[in-house]
């Protein structure tokens, strides 16, 4: 009979919601971010200015959700919202120098964390872990 304990995507989910409450506790410390404004700079950060609709498509969140967290953002100087030159209907989030910064600290804040949590592997096994669980999410979006 298999337990918790012995189910792996269970053990997985317990160490990620051990480690989400560090970040997100951390982040709020330095550099006073949630995890979600967190999410909408790093996605700016990786793929540069966005319509402010396909940001909330990529992060998977609702449009109204989405206007109140660049709303929280554009108080905070850490993105800008201007009308879409393409199309003058759209909004489009840019990261502005102080997003830059914030999502540089945070990402410093996100690597201490991690590196917490997975202390007891070593780099190789680290690598590999990476490997796997990307392995299985890249699965699980074609799906």
């Amino acid at each position: 009979m298999e337990t918790l304990a012995g189910t792996t995507t269970f053990v997985l989910h317990k160490v990620a919601v051990a480690s989400r409450r560090a970040i997100a506790d951390r982040l709020a410390e330095r550099p006073g971010l949630t995890l979600w404004q967190y999410a909408a700079l790093a996605e700016l950060g990786d793929h540069g200015p966005a319509a402010q609709n396909s940001l909330a498509a990529a992060l998977g969140m609702d449009p109204s959700d989405m206007v109140r967290l660049m709303d929280e953002l554009i108080t905070k100087r850490l993105v800008g919202r201007e009308r879409d030159p393409a199309d003058r209907r759209r909004y489009r989030i840019t990261l502005t120098v102080k997003g830059r910064t914030a999502l540089t600290t945070a990402a410093k804040v996100i690597r201490e964390v991690e590196r917490t949590t997975l202390q007891p592997l070593s780099a190789a096994e680290r690598a590999t872990l990476h490997a796997l669980v990307t392995k299985i999410r890249t699965r699980s979006v074609k799906d």
